[in-house]
């Protein structure tokens, strides 16, 4: 089994906060993706909003990632805390005033998406840096069945909280959700960092770990078939209300059932990793070819669709893709990282994983907007399955 992170005492506190934060995050994305389509009834201004959320850790991600590796990753693990709270409160506050509007959801989206930048380089380096490195595979194994746990929980309650109790209960409900985590942050002790006399600049620092990745023809397949499988399969995930509503008619709380099934299907690819096997899984083994197939399918099956019950089981297996295929690729970058260089990289990745995620939801809206979801997910898996294919011919020797 693939739990043996959890013999450490610090990271078992970590998990436990984490748990719960993880769960305020997806309220809060819930509500902010439904504020969206309530506001604009757009699918262009809901795939705008899911980008705006993602885009920063394109553009400063790398940014953060050279700035854990220099400083106290519990301060910025604080910092982070501290940032989504604000951002819950600032959406409430909005709906207090009744100031909600398309503009303020946009500054509201790029404020997220900023702390989302820095807080991807931090949660990737803090957890492998409470235990011994044997044990990091199964942090990613974990961090995977945590996020998704809550991926399968908190967009149905989200959606049943709007629909019942309004937004506002939704977003105070986010709030306590990250509270824990400021008791937990004062009992956690990773592992320092090896500082060398040298004084290197931030830019020199970037600079390193995008050297360090472009090095390794491994890495740079990794990343690049990363991309593709974040464009085709969980960029579809960001429109979710555009297809919940837009062509179901079946409002937040059909919204929070399709968020729901979209993490059942993560949870299960989560306990597939966490109780299977800790060794490692190469990048472009068989099965990870199969399942990303297997996913661009069920995206575009959910795009699509006309029946209700046919886009849920397509979440679902569109789900499971996205998380199985996200634990093995970051579990594998992971592996050999040394923790000096770690935050940096994991930045680059989370810059084109969740820099794709944007760019493709923003895409997605647009296409929909003007020719409808179904042009939009055929174009899409056509468009990909061309990257896919020019993978597959340059990790041959890899697969060998």
């Amino acid at each position: 089994m693939n739990l043996t992170a959890l013999r450490s005492p610090s990271y078992r506190r970590y998990f436990i906060g984490s748990a719960a934060a993880v769960n305020g995050l997806w309220i809060l994305r819930v509500v902010i993706t439904w504020l969206a389509w309530e506001n604009s009834l757009s699918a262009t201004f809901v795939g705008l909003i899911a980008a705006l959320t993602m885009l920063p850790t394109m553009i400063i991600g790398p940014f953060f990632g050279a700035i854990m590796d220099r400083s106290n990753i519990i301060k910025a693990a604080y910092a982070t805390n501290f940032g989504m709270i604000l951002a819950a409160l600032i959406a409430i506050i909005l709906l207090l005033l009744n100031l909600m509007s398309t503009f303020f959801l946009i500054i509201l989206a790029i404020y997220i998406g900023v702390i989302t930048a820095a807080h991807h380089p931090m949660r990737l380096s803090i957890g492998p840096r409470l235990v011994q490195k044997e044990q990091i595979s199964s942090v990613s194994a974990l961090a995977a069945l945590n996020f998704n746990t809550a991926r399968v929980i908190s967009p149905f309650i989200g959606g049943l909280l709007i629909e019942y109790f309004g937004t506002l209960t939704a977003l105070l409900i986010a709030i306590l959700l990250y509270l824990p985590n400021i008791i937990i942050y004062t009992t956690l002790h990773p592992r320092r960092l090896k500082v060398s006399g040298e004084h290197q600049s931030i830019s020199a620092a970037i600079k390193e770990g995008f050297l360090f990745v472009w090095a390794s023809k491994y890495l740079r397949l990794i990343f690049l078939i990363s991309a593709v499988y974040t464009i085709s399969i969980r960029s579809v995930a960001e429109i979710l209300p555009v297809i919940a509503d837009g062509t179901f008619s079946n409002g937040a709380s059909g919204l929070g059932h399709l968020a729901a099934t979209v993490g059942a299907g993560s949870l299960c690819a989560a306990l597939y990793k966490a109780l299977g096997t800790s060794d490692r899984v190469p990048a472009f083994k068989v099965s990870i070819i199969f399942v990303t197939v297997f996913g661009m399918v069920s995206a575009w099956i959910l795009t699509i669709t006309q029946q209700w019950s046919l886009a849920l089981i397509s979440a679902a297996c569109m789900g499971f893709a996205a998380t199985y295929l996200g634990v093995s690729f970051q579990a594998e970058i992971q592996a050999d990282l040394h923790d000096n260089i770690r935050g940096r990289v994991m930045s680059l990745w989370g810059m084109i994983t969740l820099g794709s995620m944007s760019l493709g939801s923003l895409l997605l809206g647009l296409i929909a907007d003007k020719f409808g979801l179904f042009f939009a997910g055929t174009s899409l898996i056509i468009c990909s399955s061309i990257c896919l294919s020019y993978i597959l011919l340059k990790s041959q020797s890899f697969r060998e």
